[in-house]
């Protein structure tokens, strides 16, 4: 990163921690930057405009100044209207706020995944487009770090997914063929998907319940494998409102 001022750029609030009993350190999500880490000083005294701004999820214009790892926040303006997430879809935004914090370095231009964030907070928001936008997000998230699924092909004889196969993902290597009527290379230590879903998947297309459901077991091993241990703490809380709200997603 340059040294010295930064023009007003597009940013999200991902994550924010007290810095001292004034200041915060809070996490953004800019196109042109990725993550940025920026101490907003003062923003806890009093009445601060700044600390009603510096919330998750809020869409924000902001510019920081100075060098290393943690500028400090000069000017933040609301960038226009933020959704109001409650229940389990303010569970779903914590968790791709969790996955941002975790899995994307700072610094690094992220507009792929900028321009998807906004679209699955609202996803979030609707019960019925829940799944669907947390699908393509993960999917998008994994292909901006360049991790993307191997999904067009075996990767133990390097042929073309067939529409019809059934194969077990060897996480995080990719999809092998299974023979199921003899049984053998059977589904062990990998992930039972379709090559249709596979195929979907791969042009995220989830309209499909099987899609969807099949999709949901991959990026779930995935994520969990490249997260390397680490715990989300968006998951215990989807669990919390899941017995006042039904089962979901998340």
């Amino acid at each position: 990163m340059s040294a010295g001022r930064k023009p007003l750029e597009p940013a999200y609030v991902i994550h924010s921690r007290a810095y001292s009993d004034t200041s915060l350190i809070v996490e953004l999500l800019t196109p042109s930057q990725g993550r940025v880490s920026v101490l907003a000083r003062g923003v806890k005294r009093g009445k601060s405009q700044k600390s009603l701004l510096l919330q998750p999820f809020k869409s924000l214009h902001v510019a920081w100044l100075g060098r290393g790892d943690l500028p400090v926040l000069t000017a933040v303006e609301e960038a226009g209207n933020s959704p109001y997430l409650q229940g389990q879809a303010l569970a779903c935004g914590y968790y791709v706020n969790e996955l941002i914090y975790h899995l994307v370095p700072k610094y690094v231009a992220a507009p792929d995944l900028f321009t998807h964030y906004g679209p699955t907070l609202a996803a979030c928001d609707d019960p019925q487009d829940r799944d669907r936008g947390l699908r393509y997000f993960e999917i998008v998230l994994l292909e901006q770090l360049g991790l993307a699924p191997t999904l067009d092909h075996d990767i133990a004889t390097g042929q073309a997914t067939d529409i019809n196969g059934h194969y077990c993902y060897k996480v995080p290597d990719g999809p092998v063929l299974v023979d199921v009527a003899s049984e053998t290379n059977g589904v062990k230590n990998g992930i039972e998907i379709s090559g249709a879903s596979l195929l979907e998947i791969a042009d995220h297309d989830f309209t499909k319940a099987k899609t969807l459901t099949e999709a949901k077991r991959l990026t779930r091993a995935l994520i969990h494998y490249h997260l390397a241990g680490k715990e989300l703490m968006s998951r215990a809380l989807f669990k919390s409102f899941s017995g006042v709200e039904g089962k979901s997603d998340a």
